[in-house]
């Protein structure tokens, strides 16, 4: 405790004044970004277009407000809806994934409103294709006196109508050939449908909408992060304070304990030698062989303070991650573990509703159909597939075959879906098919069968007994854990280049000022995100890219249920040793250690060695980073076994930072100090949501 308090006192002054630097730079990026905020505030206003600031949630309200009030919508206000809003849409959501630079109520107030500019886009396009379905005259293209079809893009949406026009009923014939199966197909949209024979194909209406904006997801009670971490921005500093105090007070409750337990047991001697000392003449071999035991007695074993602590803050982080667990249904899509990506297709079987009858003198007569809404026409088949026979148990030939007869001829009754899956996204294994169920609010694949999934050709076909809305999910955290990753400064700018290699592909970016680039993408099986790279985005606005395109290498705080091998460290040393990292990343490289991941949860192990001098490269050292020191190992990446044994000759250091000031040369330090605010805060933010020590 003596050496714990010397090396506190340590923490007091250096540790201390490293957190007052880091502090001071977020505040400095905090305040650029507002000032940003506030230049955009006013070149909005000298726009005038008529549209509202988003980053104004007045004027948001009242947008959403007139536009409630006037819900009428066709094809060409659809457009220029999705031209307005979509913008808008993208701004909320970076406002409310950056709502750290925003009170309480101001990022609730974002969330709310994009929230509601979300329901009432969706509220739009139903509106558009009720307008279009009332009049196939005027708005649909008849391919011939029986068949009608409308095909449109718009901005992040396609629709397509097919239709077939109820005709004249004719005399039924002695003999009613079988019907033949309706076979649409959507190029636009790279899907096919195959109806089956129940569907009544002579006055069908058939919907097609790809909605590049998941409109549905975020209703679904496994979408969000349970609860956030109970310490996200605690600094190191107060960390230890705050254990120190707690190793102290649980040292002195043991003490009082121990003292306790020596006082009985004196109190107890005492008494058994009194008796001793009146009964000379007795033999007193009990009370003998009793004190014996008592000058033998310890007290209860109690584990060290600090220890104890260390432990109960794994146990609480646990807890944490147990609460973050979602309970899901049978056949229901957990949205922490997949994500929905390439957006929504909808394919839906309607009503026609009824068409205007012209009359003489330029007068329409139309039928009054309540509510004025698309109405779904009745289609609904469950089936699930036979489960195989008990082990042991064997079928004639006869059997099976009648077996197979009875699967096609249910078959038969469900509908044959076929989707080209979209070369923007990152396919690294087959797509989970689901379907939205409205009532329950969530993605299940429970009327999903004869699942087919063709890795050359990017299809995937199935059969399903209703049409409702489609997603394509993917695994969320496919990549991970990671293989590798490095950190090192670019020789080509003044920025830093973070690699990151996950299961799959491996991924480059360049950090540079306030904006980070995607660099390169190997081994990808597609050629999504090509359009991003050298491209400079935001943080947020990078993170919002890649999961959107199936490769999310930014896991959320409950990842490590989902991801096996992860090894979970103490967050709050976690952070503090990015932004050290992020001071030093222009003078160092870093790189993974195959040590760190049975480390445990408070030691972080990662190699080092200083970049300064480009032309003489030093070599890898072994980094061993804990919530109370940092320090180089006499151990290497190629040593047989692991050892915490620290280097002979350094000093006690309080962090990455502190080390370096002291055990860096000169270049190195100079180059720390160098750093500016704005990239030493984009590679934090980068590394803090890549959250490489807790998964490699």
């Amino acid at each position: 405790m003596a050496k714990d308090n010397a090396e506190q006192e340590i923490r007091r002054d250096l540790l201390q004044k490293t957190c007052d630097l880091f502090h001071k730079f977020e505040k400095q990026k905090l305040d650029f970004e507002n000032k940003k905020q506030i230049q955009a505030e006013w070149q909005q206003y000298l726009r005038c277009d008529g549209l509202p600031d988003p980053r104004v949630v007045t004027q948001m309200n009242t947008y959403l407000h007139l536009w409630q009030l006037n819900p009428k919508c066709d094809d060409d206000e659809l457009e220029r809806r999705c031209i307005e809003a979509l913008p808008m849409l993208e701004m909320l959501e970076d406002f409310v994934a950056n709502s750290r630079q925003y009170s309480a109520l101001q990022a609730q107030s974002y969330n709310e409103v994009r929230i509601a500019l979300r329901e009432q886009l969706s509220t739009a396009i139903q509106f558009a294709s009720y307008t279009l379905l009332r009049d196939l005259e005027k708005h649909l293209k008849f391919d011939s006196i029986k068949l009608a079809s409308y095909q449109r893009e718009f901005k992040g949406l396609r629709l397509n109508l097919w239709v077939a026009v109820r005709m004249p009923t004719r005399k039924p014939k002695p003999v009613e050939p079988d019907p033949e199966p309706v076979e649409l197909s959507f190029p636009s949209m790279r899907v096919g449908v195959k109806l089956p024979k129940v569907i009544d194909g002579s006055c069908v209406c058939v919907r097609a909408a790809r909605s590049m904006l998941d409109l549905l997801s975020e209703s679904s009670r496994s979408y969000a992060l349970v609860a956030d971490m109970p310490n996200r921005y605690e600094d190191l500093f107060t960390f230890n304070v705050k254990e120190h105090v707690a190793t102290y007070k649980l040292k002195k409750e043991q003490d009082e304990i121990r003292t306790k337990f020596y006082k009985e047991i004196r109190e107890k001697v005492r008494e058994l030698e009194n008796f001793m000392k009146a009964n000379p003449y007795t033999k007193n071999e009990k009370e003998k062989e009793e004190l014996d035991k008592l000058n033998m007695a310890e007290p209860p074993l109690l584990s060290d303070p600090r220890t104890y602590i260390s432990e109960q803050n794994e146990l609480a982080f646990a807890k944490y991650l147990k609460s973050c667990m979602t309970r899901t249904r049978s056949g229901e899509v957990n949205l922490r573990k997949y994500r929905i990506c390439g957006g929504v297709l909808n394919l839906d079987l309607l009503t026609t509703p009824p068409q205007p009858k012209w009359m003489r003198g330029c007068i329409t007569l139309t039928t009054l159909q309540l509510p004025k809404s698309l109405q779904p026409m009745t289609y609904q088949v469950q089936y699930r597939a036979p489960s195989p026979p008990p082990v042991g148990v064997t079928r004639t030939p006869e059997e099976i075959e009648m077996e197979m007869k009875k699967v096609e001829a249910e078959y038969e009754k469900l509908a044959l879906v076929f989707i080209d899956l979209p070369q923007e996204l990152v396919w690294s294994e087959p797509p989970v098919v689901c379907q939205w169920q409205e009532a329950r609010k969530l993605w299940t694949s429970n009327y999903v069968n004869d699942y087919k999934f063709n890795e050359d050709k990017l299809t995937v076909q199935f059969r399903t007994g209703v049409l409702w809305p489609i997603g394509i999910a993917t695994l969320r955290y496919s990549n991970m854990p990671y293989q590798g990753w490095d950190v090192k400064p670019d020789p080509d700018s003044k920025g830093v280049i973070i690699t990151v290699t996950g299961v799959s592909v491996t991924v480059t970016w360049l950090c540079v000022g306030n904006s980070v680039r995607l660099k390169w993408i190997a081994n990808a099986t597609t050629p999504a995100l090509k359009e991003h790279f050298n491209k400079p985005y935001s943080v947020k606005r990078m993170l919002q890219i890649m999961r959107e395109a199936a490769c999310d290498f930014f896991p959320d705080f409950d990842a490590h249920n989902h991801i096996e091998g992860s090894c979970p460290k103490e967050w709050v040393m976690e952070r503090h040793n990015y932004h050290a990292m992020a001071f030093l990343s222009r003078a160092y490289n870093f790189q993974w250690s195959r040590w760190n991941a049975a480390a445990g949860y408070r030691t972080i192990v990662m190699q080092i060695r200083e970049a300064v001098d480009k032309k003489r490269e030093s070599k890898f050292q072994l980094l061993y980073v804990t919530p109370q020191r940092a320090t180089i190992l006499k151990c290497n990446e190629m040593s047989q076994e692991y050892s915490s044994e620290p280097m002979m000759g350094l000093q006690f250091y309080p962090d990455l930072f502190t080390l370096n000031m002291s055990y860096g040369s000169v270049d190195a330090r100079r180059a720390t100090f160098n750093m500016k605010y704005r990239l030493v805060e984009t590679i934090f933010e980068m590394l803090q949501e890549l959250k490489l020590s807790s998964y490699s």
